[in-house]
């Protein structure tokens, strides 16, 4: 069977699936939170990061397969794409804090921390956690380390490349197991869904996928493992990759399986969360803040759905007024 070619530029625009997906994991994270406000457990919901990094590797090695390496080139389109939105809002989170720091009581700004949460370094935030000021950017520093070893590699053949990517991703997964101090900044298991991502590219890429058939037994598969992880209250620890992960790939290699051999079709507005879901995932916790603090969230019947509305809509506006404005005219003038 033959996947979708993808357009050049964004390539990843010609998976259908792959927005819907991104759509999806962008509530997923956002209805975690919402529930953590309302002290109700939705612990799996943090599962959409999960996905979002197998989506990550898979998009990289599509968007970059059979094109000349070149290095830099990779690194500036990544950067315009999600630097210029997250030092905005970071900024503003910052500003915030500083003149309103009653408004945010768990936050603190300094000159260190602010510099390493905008260059995308992971460290420990002034309450002695592995977060930045805009506590979601904490995937963005594996998504940096990512994209820096993946645009080192571009320089090789695209068949040693694989090869090269896989042991890369594998030691920085399994150094932190080595050296302990060093399992929260990063070199821990989760860049083996990014790896997860890139062989799943790679496999459709060489039109291995299964039929639509087994890839709706994959989706489905993955469903139901995140609905038994979220039952039985399973504690991930150390594991999350295999925890979460595992079910994560499956979600994905099943949607982009079902669309490679025909039977995806389009859900009306899930494509434009799914363009949108950047803004969502960077705006949500401010947005659900601001509610929580302002109404409370002592009702979850209420507070949860408005919760959800209100991340969704910000996000929204956020990437209709800001994001794709902005990304328009810098890539007219740097792309």
């Amino acid at each position: 069977m033959s996947s979708p070619r993808a357009a050049h530029g964004d390539q990843d625009r010609a998976w259908l699936s792959i927005q819907h997906l991104r759509g999806l994991a962008a509530l997923s994270v956002a209805l975690f939170h919402a529930c953590q406000w309302s002290q109700v457990n939705f612990a799996t919901g943090q599962a959409g990061v999960d996905v979002f990094f197998v989506i990550s590797g898979f998009v990289m090695w599509t968007a970059t397969s059979g094109r000349t390496g070149r290095p830099l080139d990779f690194l500036r389109r990544r950067a315009i794409r999600v630097v210029p939105l997250y030092w905005l809002i970071t900024l503003a989170l910052a500003a915030g804090v500083l003149l309103f720091p009653a408004r945010f009581p768990d936050l603190a700004v300094t000159p260190r921390h602010l510099l390493l949460s905008l260059v995308f370094v992971q460290h420990m935030n002034p309450a002695g956690f592995p977060f930045p000021l805009l506590a979601p950017g904490w995937t963005l520093d594996y998504e940096a380390v990512f994209y820096l070893v993946f645009a080192a590699l571009l320089v090789l053949p695209e068949s040693r490349r694989l090869f090269a990517l896989t042991v890369a991703l594998i030691v920085l997964a399994l150094a932190g197991f080595a050296w302990p101090p060093a399992y929260q900044m990063l070199l821990n298991p989760l860049f083996l869904e990014f790896l997860a991502g890139v062989w799943l590219a790679r496999i459709a890429q060489l039109r291995l996928l299964p039929d639509r058939a087994f890839g709706w037994l994959l989706l489905g598969g993955g469903v139901g493992l995140f609905a038994l992880i979220q039952l039985i209250n399973m504690d991930w620890d150390l594991w999350r990759p295999m925890v979460w992960g595992v079910p994560a790939a499956m979600l994905v290699a099943g949607a982009v399986s079902i669309e490679a051999d025909g039977g995806w079709t389009a859900i009306p507005g899930l494509k434009t969360l799914g363009d949108a879901s950047y803004s969502i995932y960077l705006v949500h916790t401010l947005a659900i803040g601001a509610l929580a603090m302002t109404l409370g969230a002592w009702n979850p019947a209420l507070f949860i759905p408005l919760a959800m509305a209100v991340a969704v809509v910000s996000g929204l506006a956020c990437w209709a007024l800001v994001e794709r404005p902005m990304l328009d005219w810098l890539r007219r003038r740097l792309a």
